[in-house]
């Protein structure tokens, strides 16, 4: 289980990364035509935000197979990777608050206590 925790957090912090990396605000929030679309395939901040990504898509791999092979989570890993892998949702609220300065209202903060709520009860024995 403190396997499947280390993964959750490596995957978290890779899916935060993949957000912050998606490349200038402006494209982001700004308006959306085909020159600005394509112009961030030649965008580096975009395409390391994709490689991150990707390599969050193999650690949910990798969180699923540990899953399948633990006897309390076995028969329904499938959910339960799913449900662990909202913890890296938490984890992007909180590093764009504290890194991009997003501020949090109580409704989001009442969410991030749901969640982690929610997940004790998956993993508690």
């Amino acid at each position: 289980m403190l396997l499947i925790g280390f993964w959750l957090v490596v995957y978290s912090v890779i899916v935060a990364l993949s957000i912050i990396f998606l490349g200038n605000p402006s494209t982001l929030v700004g308006a959306l035509t085909v020159k600005s679309l394509l112009g961030l395939l030649l965008d580096w901040r975009f395409l390391l935000g994709g490689i991150l990504a990707l390599g969050a898509r193999f650690i949910f791999v990798i969180i699923n197979n540990l899953a399948s092979k633990n006897p309390d989570l076995a028969s329904a890993h499938l959910t339960i990777t799913a449900v662990a892998t909202t913890a890296s949702v938490v984890f992007v609220i909180l590093v764009n608050h504290f890194l991009l300065g997003e501020q949090l209202r109580l409704s989001q903060i009442i969410g991030i206590a749901i969640v982690l709520f929610g997940l004790y009860i998956v993993f508690a024995k």
